[in-house]
């Protein structure tokens, strides 16, 4: 089943990236899935931004991290509208939007903690834009306060989505296993009934032969009911072969 290579990866390890020629809606959901992963990041880039106004020399020199940081804290409201908002996300499609919200509702703590780091960055942006100094002590605050939360919930985050993704692929398999096993078993049927018509058409054809010319009537329907049954039983035999060449997914 599910395994990640290591602790903080985004995608599992049996995932390909050539699987986009392949499987695009798969590919989708791994650019999404890695947009999400980024939320984990943006934190530290925050806090290193503090620490270059706390540096600046000058409110000039202050302007381009502070952009940056506001920047950060505009993407990071993203991903959370993502993961948590009720509208919809421009370039996810409804269907995949849909699925990672019932992904992310099953874990209310988590959403609790993402609502908590999000609120403090806002309080933070007031403050950097608000003017007046700031310390490296803020700066480190920053970092203490949200980026343990951050990496761990994201994490778990990533985690949840990929283990739901596998467990539909476990169930896709299953699924098909059913339906081959179904086929299999009709396949069965009808080749049974097929033997049963050809039997008919040679008592048939058996019963002509010996009525003489009273039983032409019967010769000719024999050979068509045999010959039905030979097609049945080529289709039969045509059906089979597709079955049995129905491979899981690796």
């Amino acid at each position: 089943m599910l395994q990640l290579s290591i602790n903080h990866q985004t995608t599992p390890a049996y995932y390909e990236p050539e699987a986009v020629k392949e499987d695009s809606t798969q590919h989708r959901l791994r650019v999404i899935i890695d947009e999400i992963a980024t939320t984990r990041g943006l934190t530290i880039q925050m806090s290193l931004r503090i620490m270059s106004i706390a540096a600046a020399p000058d409110d000039e020199s202050a302007a381009s991290p502070r952009e940056e940081f506001n920047a950060m804290a505009a993407q990071f409201g993203t991903n959370m509208d993502l993961l948590y908002g009720a509208s919809p996300h421009d370039g996810v499609p409804t269907k995949q939007l849909e699925w990672i919200r019932k992904i992310a509702a099953r874990a209310p703590k988590r959403r609790e903690k993402m609502k908590a780091v999000q609120k403090r960055i806002l309080a933070a942006q007031d403050r950097l834009n608000g003017g007046g100094a700031v310390t490296f002590k803020e700066a480190r605050k920053f970092y203490e306060d949200n980026w343990v939360t951050v990496r761990d919930e994201m994490t778990g985050m990533i985690w949840d989505l990929w283990a739901d993704l596998d467990a539909q692929k476990a169930d896709a398999l299953a699924d098909l296993d059913k339906l081959r096993d179904t086929l299999t078993n009709t396949l069965g049927d009808i080749k049974r009934i097929s033997f049963a018509v050809r039997m008919i058409a040679l008592n048939t054809a058996v019963m002509a032969s010996r009525a003489g010319d009273a039983g032409a009537g019967f010769s000719i329907i024999a050979t068509e009911v045999r010959q039905l049954a030979e097609q049945i039983q080529s289709s039969a035999n045509r059906a089979e072969s597709v079955v049995g060449s129905m491979k899981k997914p690796l």
